[in-house]
C-alpha cells in the first residue's frame, strides 16, 4: 500500500503531522462544553394562554376553536393536541421530525397574529415557544425563613435575588413559585354599596382616575425648555383610602366609606414548603447557547457570595443541580471508558503475548481518541451522556482495524523472517486492506440510516452515531498509516514462537481446527440447533418487557397528590402535610419540596385546587438504596392512610428533557366531537378494564364532577333594567376573582391595586345572592333580583386532538408488558357499541413503543440493506454478502437471551447495541470467507479445506477484535460506579451479541459456507496455520 510505505520512509514528517493533530485534539477536549444531553430541539411549538377565571368551556369556545382552525393551516403541522383547564390553555403543535424548527417557530407565531384579534380582551398575552431542552431549569432554589412571612420573603426575592441571579453570564431568566405577592386589597363591604348606591364599575373608574401620572407636554420659556406632567399618583395606602367616590351635596363619599383599603397580599392559592418549613423556589434558566455546566457553577458561585450579606434568618438552599447531575453522569461514562480501555489492552495482552505489540495498540488508543475530539469540536458537539457513550461503543471497535493489521504483519513475518520490513509491512497491509475496507464501510453503512429516518430515535442518537462512526473512520487511518509505522520501529525482529502462550494458542487453534472439521460433519444437527436459536429469540422478543429509555439511578422522586374535583387547596394541603410527616421519617430522604393546591404543566406552574406534587430527593453516597427499591417500599407505607376520593402516585422522575408521551403504563384516547357522546362510551371502557385484574389506578380525564354555582339569568328582567350579562358578569368577577384597578408605586416597585370581596364574607349560594350588581333608576339591584344561582357541575378538563374533543383512560397494568396489555384491553374493547363520529387508540407509552419499534425496524432493514450494497460491491457477488447476512438473525438472538436473563427492557439504546453486533458478524464473515475464497480460488483448494484453513488461520484476529469489543462493554453493563443506566441494556444485550456471534462465527459461518459450496470434506494441513499463530 503507497501511503503505508510512504508513511515508513518519512517518520519524521508523520510524527509532526500527528503531534499537530494531538494538540489540535486536546486544545478541542478541554474548550468543549459539557451538557447532559445533546444539542436538541424537538419539532414542536408549544401556546399557551393564560385567562385567569374562565372555566373550560368558556376557554374551549373563545379561544380553542379560533386558535386551532388556524394553526392547521400552518405547513408541516402533523398534529395538534391541547389542554384546557380552568383558566388555562396549552396547544403542541407536533410538526414532523424533517421540519426545520425555526421556520416552524415563525409560522405558528405568524398564524397566533393573524387570529389573536378573535381572541378575549382579557387574556395575558400568549406564550408562543420551542420545545428545547436546553430551556429547562438548570437550578432549584428554595428560600425559606422563620421571622419573614411569605409576602416580604416573595417581595424581597423579585426585588433583591432575582436582579443577582439575572446579573450572572448566561442565565436567561429566572421563575418564583410560592410566596404571596403584595399587593393593595380593596374589599368592598357590600352593604355599603347598597347604602350608598354605588357600583363596582363606578368605583374601578373612580380609582383609575384618580391614579394618574402623566406626561403633559412642553413650555419654552426663553432658552430653557421645560416638561409639563401631572403628578396625581397615589403616594400611600392612606391616600389611596381618601379618594373620593362621591360628593352629594357637600356629603362626601370616600373608598374608605365603602371598603377596607389594606396593604396585604394575593388569597392564597398556592401552599409551598421544604422539608415542612414555608418556603419559596426559585428556578432558574440559562440562554439558548450557554453551556449548562458553567452557567449552573456561575450561579452557585454567586450564591456563595451573596451568603454574607444576606437579611437576616433568610436561607438559601440549592434543591437541584444539573450541573452535579451532569458531572455524575459524565464521570459514571467516563470511569466506564477507562475501564475499558484498560480491559481491552489486557486482551490484546492476552493474544498477542508481547508486551511490545500491546505497546503499538496502546499508543494507538490516545491518538484515535483525541483527533476524535477535534472531529468532534468542529461538529459543534458537546461532551454529553450520549456523545460519551458513542465513545465508550467505539473503544470495543476502535482498535480492531490495527489489530488486524498488527495480527497480518506479525503472521507475514513469520512466514518470511528475512524479508525487509519496508517491503512485508506495506504487503501485509494491503493484504488485508480490502477486507478492512469492507468491513469499516459495511460498519459505517450500518449506522448511516439514522442519520436519514426521521425520528426520535434518530433525532437522540445523531450525536453517538456520529462519534461511533468518526472513530472508526479515524482507526482505518491509523490502521494504515501509525500502525505500520510503529510496528516498523518496535518489531524488528520475529517474536519468539517457543513461548508459553504461543504454544497455548497454538494448541488452541490445532484443537479448533478439528472440532470446526466435526461441525462440519454434523452440519445438519448445528442447522437445526441454529433455526431452533432462532425461534426461541422469536419467541423471546415476545416476553421482554418494552421502554424507550431506561431511568437514571438519580435519587429523584416525586408524589403527587390528586383529590376529587372541587376539594379545596386547604384539603390538599392537609393531606401533603401527612405525607410530609411520613417523609420526614425517612432516613435515606435528604430533602423535600411540596407544591399543594398546583401542579406542573408544560414547563409551567399552574393552580390546580385538588392537586399537589412533592419532589424529594435522596442521599447520595455508598448508602443510599436504587430510586425504584425506595418507591416501592415507600408505596407500601402509604398503604395505611385511607383518604376518601385521593389518588397518591410515586413515581421515579424522568430525565429531564426527553420527550415522552403520558406517563402510565397503558393510555387510550378517545376522540369524538360530543362530550356526551365521549362521556358514554368512555365509561363503557372504564367498567369493563376496571373489572379485568390485570389493570389497576383505571383513570377516565373526563370528568364533570367539577362543583358550580351556575348563575342564570333572567333576561327579560335584565332588558327591563337595562341591564346587560356582560355588566353583571363583570362586576360578579371583580366581587369574587377581583379586578386590578390600577397600580401602587413603591421604592421603583409597582404592585397591583386589587378591588374584591374578602373571601370569609363569601360562604353560601345565600351570600352571592345578596350582591348588588347594578343601579336603576337609583335603586340597587341585587343578584337575586334578575338571576337565579344554582348548584351544578362542569368538566375538570376538556382535552383535543385536531380540533376534536378527546377523553383518556389511563391504567398500570399487573403482570403485564405494554403489547400484552395493548392486546388484553384490545379483545376487552372489541364490542363496545360506538356512536357516531367517536373512534379510538392506544397512545401514551404504547404509542411511543410502537414508533420506537417502528423506528428499529426501519434502520434495521436499510442497515442491513446498505451492508449487503457494500458487501455485494467488494465481492462482485451475491453469495457470500447473502451468507454473511444469514448469520445475523442467531446473533441478535443473542441480544434478546441477555436481556431476558438480565431483566433488562429492550429500548432505544439496545439497538445501538445490535449494530455493533452486526457489525461485529459482518467483520468477522468478511474477514473469513475473504480468505477462504482467496484460497479455494488461488490455492486450488477445495471448499471445505479452504473455509478450515481460513478458519484456524483467521482465529486469532477474528476472536481477539470480538472478545475486545466485547469487555469493552463490560463497565457499562456492570455499572458499578453508577451512572451508567442509560446505556447498561446496550450494554447487556451487546455481549450477550457477541457471545453468539462469537459462536455463530466460530461454527455456524463454516457451515453455512459448506451448504453453498457442496464439495466432499478434506481436512486440511493446519500446520501452516499453526505455525502462522
Amino acid at each position: 500500500m503507497r501511503l503505508t510505505a510512504a508513511v515508513i520512509r518519512r517518520k519524521f514528517a508523520t510524527l509532526a503531522i500527528l503531534s499537530g493533530l494531538l494538540v489540535l485534539g486536546a486544545v478541542s477536549l478541554f474548550s468543549m462544553p459539557v451538557d447532559f444531553l445533546p444539542d436538541i430541539t424537538y419539532p414542536m411549538i408549544r401556546v399557551s394562554i393564560l385567562w385567569p377565571g374562565a372555566t373550560p368551556e368558556e376557554i374551549d369556545r373563545s379561544i380553542a376553536d379560533p386558535l386551532e382552525r388556524q394553526m392547521a393551516s400552518v405547513d408541516g403541522v402533523d398534529y395538534l393536541e391541547s389542554s384546557i383547564t380552568e383558566g388555562n390553555y396549552r396547544l403542541m403543535l407536533n410538526f414532523s421530525y424533517d421540519s426545520d424548527v425555526n421556520v416552524a417557530f415563525m409560522d405558528a407565531s405568524a398564524a397566533l397574529g393573524r387570529v389573536n384579534r378573535r381572541l378575549p380582551d382579557d387574556i395575558d398575552p400568549p406564550l408562543v415557544a420551542k420545545m428545547d431542552p436546553s430551556q429547562l431549569p438548570i437550578l432549584l432554589i428554595s428560600i425559606s425563613s422563620q421571622a419573614w412571612d411569605l409576602t416580604r420573603l416573595r417581595t424581597w426575592a423579585e426585588d433583591q435575588l432575582q436582579k443577582q441571579l439575572l446579573s450572572v453570564p448566561g442565565v436567561a431568566g429566572t421563575e418564583i413559585v410560592g410566596g404571596l405577592r403584595r399587593e393593595i386589597r380593596v374589599f368592598l363591604q357590600p352593604e355599603a354599596l347598597i347604602k350608598y348606591k354605588l357600583t363596582t364599575t363606578e368605583i374601578q373608574k373612580r380609582i383609575a382616575d384618580e391614579n394618574v401620572e402623566m406626561f403633559a407636554g412642553r413650555i419654552i420659556e426663553g432658552r430653557r425648555h421645560w416638561v409639563v406632567r401631572t403628578m396625581g399618583e397615589v403616594k400611600t395606602v392612606a391616600e389611596l383610602r381618601n379618594i373620593i367616590l362621591l360628593n352629594r351635596d357637600g356629603a362626601k363619599v370616600t373608598l374608605g366609606d365603602v371598603a377596607e383599603v389594606l396593604d396585604a397580599s394575593e388569597d392564597v392559592r398556592l401552599f409551598t414548603r421544604l422539608n415542612s418549613s414555608a418556603a419559596i423556589k426559585v428556578s432558574v434558566t440559562k440562554q439558548a447557547l450557554a453551556n449548562t455546566v458553567t452557567v449552573a457553577r456561575a450561579v452557585t458561585r454567586k450564591l456563595e457570595e451573596l451568603k454574607p450579606d444576606l437579611p437576616a434568618d433568610v436561607k438559601l438552599l440549592v434543591l437541584e443541580n444539573q450541573a452535579v447531575y451532569i458531572a455524575d453522569a459524565i464521570d459514571g461514562v467516563t470511569s466506564a471508558a477507562l475501564g475499558a480501555a484498560i480491559l481491552v489492552i489486557i486482551t490484546i495482552f492476552l493474544f498477542l503475548g508481547s508486551l511490545r505489540h500491546v505497546l503499538v495498540l496502546l499508543l494507538a488508543i490516545p491518538v484515535i481518541l483525541l483527533v476524535n475530539f477535534g472531529v468532534m469540536k468542529l461538529a459543534g458537539f458537546s461532551l454529553n451522556i450520549f456523545s460519551l457513550g458513542g465513545l465508550v461503543v467505539a473503544l470495543g471497535v476502535l482498535l480492531d482495524n490495527s489489530i488486524v493489521v498488527l495480527e497480518n504483519i506479525t503472521r507475514r513475518r513469520g512466514l518470511a523472517p528475512h524479508e525487509p520490513s519496508h517491503q512485508l509491512i506495506p504487503d501485509a497491509v494491503s493484504e488485508v486492506g480490502p477486507a478492512i475496507a469492507a468491513g469499516t464501510l459495511s460498519y459505517l453503512a450500518l449506522f448511516l440510516p439514522f442519520l436519514f429516518v426521521p425520528g426520535l430515535t434518530s433525532l437522540l442518537f445523531k450525536e453517538l452515531i456520529l462519534v461511533i462512526s468518526g472513530i472508526v473512520v479515524i482507526s482505518v487511518g491509523v490502521a494504515i498509516t501509525l500502525t505500520p509505522m510503529l510496528a516498523e520501529v518496535l518489531l524488528k525482529s520475529q517474536e519468539d514462537e517457543s513461548g508459553l502462550f504461543q504454544r497455548i494458542f497454538a494448541r488452541i487453534t490445532s484443537a479448533y481446527a478439528r472440532s470446526a472439521a466435526w461441525f462440519l460433519r454434523w452440519r445438519w444437527v448445528w442447522l437445526s440447533v441454529a433455526i431452533g436459536l432462532l425461534f426461541a429469540g422469536a419467541w423471546t422478543w415476545q416476553t421482554l418487557e418494552g421502554e424507550f429509555l431506561p431511568m437514571l439511578d438519580d435519587g429523584r422522586v416525586s408524589v403527587r397528590v390528586r383529590a376529587q374535583p372541587g376539594t379545596s387547596a386547604y384539603e390538599l394541603n392537609t393531606i401533603a402535610g401527612d405525607i410530609e410527616k411520613l417523609l420526614a421519617q425517612e432516613p435515606r430522604v435528604d430533602t423535600f419540596f411540596t407544591v399543594a393546591g398546583g401542579r406542573g404543566s408544560g414547563g409551567f406552574m399552574v393552580e390546580s385546587s385538588n392537586d399537589a406534587e412533592i419532589s424529594v430527593q435522596l442521599k447520595s453516597g455508598g448508602g443510599r438504596m436504587r430510586t425504584m427499591q425506595w418507591v416501592n417500599q415507600f408505596r407500601r407505607k402509604l398503604q395505611k392512610f385511607n383518604w376518601p376520593g385521593v389518588r397518591v402516585m410515586v413515581t421515579q422522575q424522568r430525565i429531564r428533557g426527553i420527550r415522552r408521551l403520558g406517563d402510565s403504563d397503558m393510555e387510550i384516547k378517545i376522540r369524538g366531537d360530543n362530550l356526551e357522546d365521549l362521556r358514554a362510551v368512555s365509561a363503557q371502557m372504564v367498567e369493563r378494564i376496571s373489572r379485568h385484574p390485570s389493570f389497576t389506578n383505571v383513570q377516565l380525564s373526563l370528568d364533570f364532577s367539577k362543583p358550580e354555582y351556575q348563575v342564570h339569568l333572567d333576561r327579560e328582567k335584565c332588558a327591563d333594567l337595562g341591564l346587560s350579562v356582560r355588566d353583571i358578569a363583570d362586576s360578579l368577577r371583580t366581587y369574587l376573582g377581583g379586578s386590578v384597578v390600577t397600580s401602587f408605586r413603591e421604592r421603583g416597585l409597582q404592585f397591583d391595586v386589587r378591588l374584591s370581596i374578602p373571601e370569609s364574607r363569601i360562604h353560601n349560594a345565600e351570600d352571592l345572592r345578596m350582591f348588588p350588581v347594578a343601579r336603576a333608576d337609583g335603586a340597587q339591584i341585587l343578584l337575586s333580583d334578575v338571576a337565579q344561582v344554582l348548584p351544578g357541575n362542569g368538566p375538570v378538563e376538556i382535552s383535543r386532538e385536531d380540533q376534536a374533543k378527546q377523553v383518556s383512560i389511563t391504567a398500570t397494568t399487573v403482570g403485564l408488558t405494554v403489547s400484552a396489555a395493548q392486546v388484553v384491553a384490545g379483545n376487552l374493547l372489541d364490542d363496545v357499541s360506538l356512536r357516531p363520529g367517536v373512534t379510538w387508540k392506544f397512545s401514551g407509552q404504547a404509542q411511543m413503543m410502537r414508533e420506537m419499534q417502528l423506528d428499529m425496524l426501519k434502520i434495521l432493514l436499510f442497515a442491513l440493506f446498505f451492508a449487503f450494497i457494500v458487501l455485494a460491491v467488494q465481492f462482485n457477488d451475491w453469495k457470500l454478502p447473502t451468507l454473511i447476512l444469514v448469520n445475523l438473525p442467531a446473533c441478535l438472538a443473542g441480544v434478546l437471551f441477555s436481556l431476558k436473563i438480565t431483566g433488562f427492557p429492550v429500548g432505544a439504546t439496545v439497538l445501538i447495541g445490535m449494530l455493533v453486533v452486526v457489525a461485529a458478524a459482518i467483520n468477522d464473515g468478511v474477514l473469513l470467507f475473504t480468505f477462504a475464497d482467496d484460497l479455494r480460488r488461488e490455492g486450488g483448494i477445495t471448499p471445505d479445506a479452504a473455509i478450515l484453513q481460513a478458519a484456524a488461520v483467521r482465529l486469532r484476529p477474528r476472536v481477539m477484535t470480538t472478545l475486545s469489543t466485547l469487555v469493552g462493554f463490560l463497565p457499562l453493563a456492570l455499572n458499578l460506579g453508577g451512572g451508567n443506566e442509560m446505556l447498561q441494556p446496550m450494554a447487556a444485550g451487546a455481549i450477550g451479541g457477541l457471545i453468539m456471534e462469537t459462536f455463530v462465527a466460530l461454527y455456524l459461518m463454516p457451515v453455512l459456507y459448506r451448504f453453498a459450496y457442496r464439495t466432499a470434506l478434506r481436512l486440511p494441513d493446519t500446520t501452516a496455520a499453526d505455525g502462522g499463530q
